[in-house]
């Protein structure tokens, strides 16, 4: 078959291997050169007679290509091709370029059949791609997937348009090339909610362009508590249409954001500085009686030029987000922040417990909402109960929004006496935003018995042995006193002629001595004023807090950080555990007087502490500037 008589102008670039590839670098990029290679690739090596197959003729790395000359087909029927594809891959950060022709072909008979590699000029040597070898049988395998030349529309016989846009033609103006192709924006999925009511916010960088990417500033997202619900260093690129132009997406930052308080709160930018990298096209002309040359000519030319660069800084446009109050008619009494829509189960891991045994209360919020700021809801013990603080559970799916899942409050209690108890209905009550209402849950009631204590007879059997051993001792310490009652008595004179003269030589020392032990003691005892002053210094609270920092224990930092503050705010109120949240912390603390801001940047710093217990992403920065807040508040709540 001759190629030099395709009609290039009915070239259809029909599925064609074409693969615009961008990564982005959050810390560093590093390209590393590679092999030349040249290979031959097809879509499958088993196909029905009357299917189709695509082969490709691919190098990689090469930076000039010369008389390419593709194999016969002798047993296949060549449907469409040749058909150029170029582009770029990154993998491990190794990044590979590459240049092809396929074509798709159409077996005339059935049997094994073996495609020859092709031949070229690459960078100067002959070199030959692999052969490859296929099957044909009788009957469909299925393997032609979405190649079938007859569900291609009818295409103007004209060139096929260019979408190379990161090669620079002439009379381009790169800044307004650059502008037009990469860009930064934040998406929101609605710009109004209550306080407590999820949304999500996403920062993508969009592009169509061949570029290295840097986050230099993350958005820091004041005023909310932030779940992220990705690792964008694991998240694959997109496809999205903008103005009917492809672009390949990268999402930077995707996170699930509940507003702490009502009023407008703007999302800040994110930065990202880039290296853009266009490849300057001289725009000749080709000609030539080889189609395969011809090709490879365009190819070589669009993307074998001069390599410049331009370096910017993209920023995403500021978007304020309404935060309304919720709202203070029909508010519950107990009503302690939880957004969304739930349900509450209790339950007692004993049925039966003895008088002074610990046992379990559990209380389960699930649902959809705010679940990780839920806090537990208040029990209404009977008397007779002791109780011991209550700790919590978390079982929550963040990549989704709202989040969904539970969390387990558990408190332990022990019954003093032993008896009959019922534990009153549990109630729990939330802001549903989809209907604007308060709604109240309340869990079932709850009996237990407990019996009498079991360390009764232990106690009495102990009582006994205790007498039994000090009847013992008394007798021990009799008969030694008989035994060695002359030794005893020969002790005691001997101790009284050494009292006798340590008085007499005392008594009978200079008044000018006497005067420089008076000087020397109460020296001592100036001394050990001042010591004792030392170590009644106040403790820092936050010691602990800042060797974690200087340790390089982050995850350790947050966690002493948190418990500091709450044990602060504890002995400050005065509140038993089951009743230390934010939401009365907040209520007490206005009581004292405190103004808004500076409860909001308490509140602030325990959902950033409860945040980044979770998170890898740990700043240095950010967490000095944290324990600086920390303090100051700390020193507040002792002071007012």
């Amino acid at each position: 078959m001759n190629f030099a008589q395709i009609n290039f102008k009915v070239i259809v670039p029909f599925v064609r291997f074409h693969f615009t590839a961008f990564f982005i670098l959050l810390f560093s990029a590093t390209s590393l050169a590679q092999q030349v290679k040249f290979t031959t690739v097809i879509s499958s090596k088993e196909i029905g007679r009357g299917d189709y197959v695509q082969v490709e003729f691919v190098v990689e790395n090469a930076k000039q290509i010369e008389r390419l000359t593709p194999p016969a087909f002798p047993d296949f029927h060549v449907v469409e091709g040749p058909m150029q594809s170029s582009g770029m891959t990154i993998v491990n950060g190794n990044m590979s370029q590459y240049k092809g022709v396929s074509f798709i072909l159409q077996p005339n008979k059935t049997g094994n059949f073996t495609i020859q590699g092709a031949t070229a000029e690459v960078d100067g040597k002959p070199m030959r791609s692999n052969p490859v070898t296929v099957e044909v049988t009788t009957s469909s395998t299925g393997n032609s997937g979405n190649i079938n030349p007859m569900l291609v529309p009818s295409m103007p016989r004209e060139p096929v348009a260019d979408d190379k846009d990161y090669v620079l033609r002439p009379g381009e103006n790169m800044a307004e090339k650059t502008k037009k192709n990469l860009f930064v924006k934040v998406q929101v999925d609605k710009n109004t909610c209550y306080v407590g009511e999820p949304i999500v916010a996403t920062y993508k960088l969009y592009t169509r362009l061949q570029s290295e990417s840097r986050v230099t500033k993350h958005p820091s997202l004041n005023g909310f508590s932030v779940y992220d619900m990705i690792d964008p260093n694991n998240d694959a690129a997109t496809v999205e249409n903008v103005n009917g132009k492809p672009f390949t997406v990268h999402v930077i930052r995707k996170a699930q954001l509940i507003p702490l308080q009502a009023g407008p709160v703007e999302l800040s930018q994110v930065e990202v500085e880039n290296t853009v990298h266009y490849i300057k096209s001289s725009g000749k002309a080709h000609r030539s009686n080889s189609i395969w040359q011809n090709l490879f000519d365009q190819i070589n030319d669009d993307e074998s030029g001069e390599d410049v660069q331009e370096h910017i800084t993209l920023t995403s446009k500021p978007l304020t987000i309404t935060v309304k109050p919720l709202p203070e008619i029909s508010k519950p009494a107990d009503f302690n922040g939880a957004v969304g829509h739930f349900n509450i189960d209790a339950s007692i891991d004993k049925k039966n417990v003895a008088a002074q045994d610990a046992a379990t209360l559990k209380v389960t919020v699930n649902g959809s909402g705010n679940i990780p700021v839920v806090d537990a809801p208040q029990v209404q013990w009977p008397s007779n109960i002791d109780t011991y603080g209550t700790s919590s559970k978390e079982n929550i799916d963040k990549t989704i929004a709202p989040m969904k899942g539970s969390k387990t409050f558990e408190y332990v209690f022990t019954p003093k006496t032993a008896g009959s108890y019922d534990i009153p209905a549990i109630s729990f009550s939330y802001f549903d935003p989809s209907t604007n209402s308060y709604k109240t849950l309340q869990s079932q009631a709850l009996h237990f018995d407990a019996s009498a204590a079991k360390k009764q007879s232990s106690s009495s059997l102990s009582k006994n042995m205790s007498t039994q051993s000090s009847e013992n001792v008394l007798n021990t310490i009799k008969t030694f006193v008989v035994d060695h009652l002359e030794w005893i008595f020969a002790a005691i004179i001997l101790i009284c002629v050494g009292l006798f003269l340590w008085i007499h030589n005392t008594t009978s020392l200079k008044k000018e001595e006497v005067l420089k032990q008076a000087a020397a003691l109460e020296q001592a005892k100036k001394e050990v004023e001042i010591s004792f002053i030392h170590t009644v210094e106040i403790v820092d609270p936050l010691a602990r807090t800042k060797r974690l920092l200087g340790n390089g224990d982050h995850k350790g930092f947050y966690a002493e950080l948190n418990r500091a503050i709450w044990e602060a705010l504890s002995d400050k109120l005065n509140l038993p555990a089951s009743e230390l949240n934010k939401y009365n912390i907040a209520i007490q603390l206005k009581a004292k007087g405190w103004d808004d801001d500076a409860i909001y940047q308490l509140q602030n710093i325990l959902s950033s502490c409860e945040m980044n217990l979770y998170t890898p992403d740990y700043n240095p920065t950010d967490m000095e500037n944290m324990l600086q807040n920390a303090e100051h508040i700390i020193k507040y709540i002792n002071e007012v």
